[in-house]
């Protein structure tokens, strides 16, 4: 991932107002640790890159699955069929320090655009219109937000994720005050009535003032536990 074309490409998107420098990269991780092919993205920017090079890197591998060991692996995840992996950024590229406006172009020199689509718009209102053939959603990463916001978001797109492990990341909540509100109404929501519909963690940078933590919610309501292994 981080050869020289790309953190060259990468660095031009970058911009220290919205703190994703440790987050991009642990993004990419995470994607190619959990394995999400439908991904939304709420707010792009530096992150998005390194989404759509996840992406493409575990389609190289699920395309090539001969140098993989499947005596070790899950034999059913690669006799599968799937779509190809998407990801969907909405932004209406309004914001003064945004840099969504050149993620198609710094795609297209990495040769990631085929797993971008990029909505220009605002995405209040706008959860009807993400294509029915892309739902639910894998993955849901929010990189915006007020009060409001969150709560039209949870009432909107929230129910777009899959239901069983679908994943749902929100930059930020910790130390903002509006995040911080919303953080509690979900720790209360999983505490009472929606304790068994999804898992919730968040993570800080301690370092840092602002832009400084990533919550992560995984829906469970509708998830199937199967047991591979009897041994550590």
């Amino acid at each position: 991932m981080l050869d020289e074309k790309f953190l060259k490409v990468t660095k031009k998107l970058f911009s220290p107002t919205f703190g994703t420098e440790n987050l991009a990269p642990y993004l990419y991780s995470l994607i190619r640790l959990i394995r999400p092919r439908k991904i939304l993205e709420l707010g792009g920017g530096y992150t998005s890159i390194f989404i759509l090079k996840a992406l493409s890197d575990n389609e190289l591998l699920f395309k090539d699955s001969s140098s993989v060991d499947l005596s070790l692996q899950n034999e059913h995840y690669f006799n599968q069929t799937f779509n190809p992996s998407k990801l969907h950024v909405i932004d209406n590229c309004k914001d003064g320090y945004t840099t969504a406006n050149l993620i198609f172009d710094a795609s297209k020199k990495l040769k990631l655009d085929p797993f971008l689509e990029f909505h220009e718009t605002d995405y209040f209102g706008y959860a009807e219109n993400i294509p029915k053939s892309e739902l639910p959603l894998d993955l849901l990463w929010i990189d915006c937000g007020s009060l409001n916001t969150y709560h039209h978001v949870m009432r909107n797109y929230f129910p777009l994720v899959n239901r069983a492990g679908g994943i749902v990341l929100i930059h930020s909540l910790i130390t903002n005050l509006h995040g911080a509100l919303f953080l509690k109404q979900l720790k209360l929501a999983q505490a009472t009535k929606e304790f068994n519909d999804f898992e919730l963690i968040s993570l800080l940078e301690p370092h840092k003032k602002r832009q400084n933590s990533l919550t992560m919610l995984r829906f469970t309501t509708n998830e199937l536990t199967t047991i591979h292994s009897t041994l550590p």
